[in-house]
This record gives structure tokens, C-alpha cells and sequence, in this order.
């Protein structure tokens, strides 16, 4: 019984998978470069755009369902791992069509936008860590697995949103239009970084599901194509491992800081917070209640508790506001508000006029 049974399961799987031979001629009618493809890839590139304009998550996510990017990236995979340089030459072709497409139209489209500011989704993708590497290899494994099932399933999709191919792309073509080089290279070693291991996680993937071993024979070109697989893996993960180090290190600063000023000027208002990297030095400035040369030196002797022992602390304090000219609120008003959207990174370096503030405030400030 328990033999008929497991017979029965096997037959079940069989006809709801493809088989080695199956797959194979999926991937290669799949390749195709149709106009319908064209046009579906220019309209998910165009709606990620908008969606990184706009600091819209549900656009982006919407964008990458609609994408076909994985197709390429899934073949380009299964090529390497059957030793099958006619799939591999169409997957790179095709993939260098649909890159060419995306950046064309992604940066067009950020050339004539007239909202030039990167986005925080923008910036989210110029600083590429070791965990979009695990990301990318863990949805390359789930997407050549869903791509074996004949019975359509979100897998495929979701990987898409999760390796998140469009938004790179998309962010590459902002670096062009606004020549933004540090953008260009952060945002150009995400994509490589999800293309790559999408196509090794494949790679391994069709090892593990026996394709390759019933379509090919191993031979001295795949002990070549391992050795190469992982001297690439190696090259690329090795600078996101740095990057990851820094990001850690850099939101441990922030967050230390955060504590800091919260704490320790908990009867001051401040009006800006400023940490400058490059010099280690930490610009505060306060109204309200003021502190004495003493109450300040033992408030800086007091970083290192917050693991904030290399940075200096430079407090600038102002009269209170209500002695202030209208004039002089609206200035230090300025600066309190360009130094907290700079520090929820949704500005670079736009300025704030006191004609951009509600009517309403503008009348307090500056009734006359």
C-alpha cells in the first residue's frame, strides 16, 4: 500500500513539474525578444520611476510584479550549469536588451522629472550590503524552483519584489540624469550584485534538482565554470562585507547620538543637530533653558557612555525665542527644519524659503 502510494505522489509531482528536457525548451522559448516583452519592461521602468520619485513603496512593489527581468537572469543560471553556450549567448542577450531598454527610459524619465531630489527609496539603493547578497542567492534558489512548477504560483513574482531588480536599474538612470557618480556606483553594484547571485543560486539550484546531470555529463569546462562561479562570488561579496561594516557602524554613531542629545539636553530645545563625519565633531544648538561653561564640559565628558568616545561636541546657544526679532525665528526656524529633513535624508541640500512655510506660521512668525 505504502508502495502504490508513493508511486502515486511521485506521478502527482511529475506532471505538475517539468521535466530536464521540458525546462530546458521553456528557457529557450522564453528567450525570445518580443515587442510585447518591450513594451511590458518600458511600462514596469516607467511605473518604478515614478514610484522612486515619489517615495511610493506600493508603485515600486507594482513595478517589479510586472517585470520581466528574472527570465534572463534564471536562463543566463540553467546556461552555466548545462554547459550550453547557445542558451547562455541568448540569456546575456537578452538581458543586455532589457538593461539598455530600462536605463533609456529610466533616465529620460528623471531627466524631464521636474522633483530632482533623491528619494529615501532612491538613496536605499546606492549602498548595496553583504545582506542583498544573501537576499539575491536566497530568491535565485526559491525562483528556479518556482520556475520548475508548471502550475502557475507567486513564487516567481515574489521573488521579483524581494530581489528587487527594477529598482537598481531605475536608480542608475536617476545617476545619469542628475551625474550623481557615487549614485551610479552604488546603485550599478546592487544590480550586480541581485543578477549574479540569482544566477549562481540557479546554478546550484539545477544541480541540486538532477537537470544537469540528466542533460550533460560533467567534464573539465564545468570544474572551470565552478572555479570561475566562485572566484566571481568571492569578487563581488567582498566589497558589500565593507559596506555592511559601515552602514553597522554608522547607524550605532547615529543612534548613539540620538540618545545623547534626547538625554543629556532633555531641558534644552534644539534647534539643529549636526554630525560632520570627516571631523568627528558633533554641532548642537539650543534655546531655552541656558548651560553654563561647567554643566557643558560635564555633558562632553559624558559621550563616551554613549560609545561616542572620538567625537567632540560643539553647542552653540541662542537667547530665547521669544526675544527674537521675527526676522531672527524665521532664520534659526530655517535651519531647524533643513537640519531635520537632512537628517530623515528627504533633501540633499534644497533650501527652505519662509514663503514655503504654511500661512498660518508665517503669520506668527513674522506678523507684519
Amino acid at each position: 500500500m505504502d508502495d502504490i502510494d508513493t508511486t502515486r505522489e511521485l506521478k502527482i509531482r511529475m506532471e505538475q513539474t517539468y521535466t530536464a528536457e521540458e525546462f530546458k525548451d521553456k528557457m529557450y522559448t522564453n528567450l525570445k525578444v518580443r515587442p510585447s516583452d518591450s513594451v511590458i519592461l518600458m511600462c514596469s521602468i516607467f511605473i518604478a520611476s515614478i514610484g522612486l520619485n515619489m517615495n511610493s513603496i506600493p508603485i515600486i512593489i507594482g513595478a517589479m510584479l510586472i517585470s520581466p527581468l528574472m527570465t534572463p537572469i534564471l536562463s543566463i543560471g540553467l546556461a552555466l550549469s548545462l554547459y550550453d553556450m547557445k542558451l547562455l549567448r541568448a540569456g546575456v542577450r537578452l538581458l543586455l536588451v532589457q538593461v539598455a531598454v530600462s536605463l533609456t527610459v529610466a533616465t529620460i524619465y528623471f531627466a524631464i522629472s521636474p522633483i530632482t531630489y533623491a528619494s529615501n527609496e532612491i538613496i536605499a539603493r546606492t549602498e548595496p550590503t553583504i545582506w542583498d547578497v544573501i537576499i539575491a542567492f536566497a530568491g535565485g534558489t526559491a525562483g528556479i524552483i518556482g520556475a520548475q512548477k508548471k502550475m502557475s504560483n507567486n513564487i516567481v513574482p515574489g521573488v521579483a519584489i524581494a530581489t528587487a531588480l527594477m529598482p537598481p536599474l531605475c536608480t542608475v538612470g536617476y545617476s545619469i540624469a542628475t551625474r550623481n557618480l557615487d549614485y551610479l556606483i552604488g546603485s550599478s553594484y546592487l544590480f550586480v550584485i541581485n543578477c549574479a547571485f540569482i544566477a549562481i543560486a540557479t546554478f546550484i539550484g539545477v544541480k541540486f534538482m538532477g537537470i544537469s546531470q540528466v542533460l550533460t555529463k560533467q567534464d573539465a569546462n564545468h570544474k572551470k565554470i565552478n572555479r570561475l562561479l566562485i572566484g566571481l562570488s568571492v569578487l563581488i561579496v567582498v566589497p558589500s562585507i565593507f559596506s555592511a561594516a559601515t552602514l553597522v557602524q554608522d547607524s550605532i554613531v547615529r543612534t548613539g547620538i540620538n540618545n545623547f542629545i534626547e538625554e543629556e539636553f532633555s531641558d534644552a530645545i534644539i534647534i539643529s543637530q549636526d554630525y560632520q563625519e570627516d571631523d568627528n565633531l558633533l554641532l548642537v544648538t539650543t534655546t531655552g533653558k541656558r548651560l553654563t561653561e561647567e554643566e557643558l564640559a560635564d555633558i562632553e565628558s559624558r559621550l563616551p557612555d554613549y560609545g561616542l568616545r572620538t567625537i567632540e561636541l560643539s553647542v552653540t546657544q541662542v537667547p530665547d525665542l521669544n526675544g527674537l526679532s521675527g526676522e531672527k525665528v524665521a532664520e534659526l526656524l530655517q535651519k531647524y527644519l533643513e537640519s531635520r529633513l537632512q537628517q530623515f535624508n528627504l533633501f540633499d541640500s534644497r533650501q527652505i524659503d519662509l514663503e514655503d512655510l504654511p500661512f498660518e506660521l508665517q503669520n506668527e512668525i513674522n506678523p507684519n
